[in-house]
């Protein structure tokens, strides 16, 4: 097999599975209670479980969104639900938000997700030698810059 058919061999399938990707995070998911969840909230919800008590601000921060964004993000989990604000000890009209229970199985059900796709990730890469697991970096390296200069 020729270098340049192995290359676009490649490409389609990075290709085909960035689309089955994309296409997967639009879809809500359940996360270990009975709520459809779309991935900006289960993330919303990590990002609160990462950071107990985290405030508004914080979060927009941490997720790279604005605060309007955040605040209602959190006032949909509050109906649901998930997240409590609790005001600030620091000042009167600053809040910080908490997982309620039902946040809390969603937060551990959002990590066993991630637990068992890595393990079958780390089963394949336990069989590759250094010098491969390199060359993998390297690849996505690239392809990550290519797509960077590409904007």
């Amino acid at each position: 097999m020729s270098i340049e058919y192995t290359t676009e061999l490649m490409i389609k399938k990075f290709e085909k599975v960035m689309n089955k990707y994309n296409k997967s995070e639009k879809k809500p998911r359940y996360y270990g209670t009975s709520d459809l969840l779309y991935r900006a909230e289960v993330h919303t919800i990590d990002a609160i479980g990462k950071n107990n008590e985290i405030n508004v601000t914080e979060l927009a921060q941490y997720l790279g969104i604005t605060k309007g964004a955040v605040s209602q993000m959190v006032d949909k989990l509050i109906k649901k639900d998930m997240v409590i604000k609790n005001a600030a000890s620091n000042t009167e009209n600053e809040v910080s938000l908490k997982l309620t229970e039902r946040g809390l199985a969603v937060y551990n059900g959002h990590e066993k997700y991630h637990k068992d796709f890595y393990t079958e990730i780390s089963k394949t890469l336990s069989h590759l030698s250094n010098e491969n697991i390199t060359a993998c970096f390297n690849m996505l390296d690239l392809l990550d810059n290519f797509l960077e200069t590409k904007k």
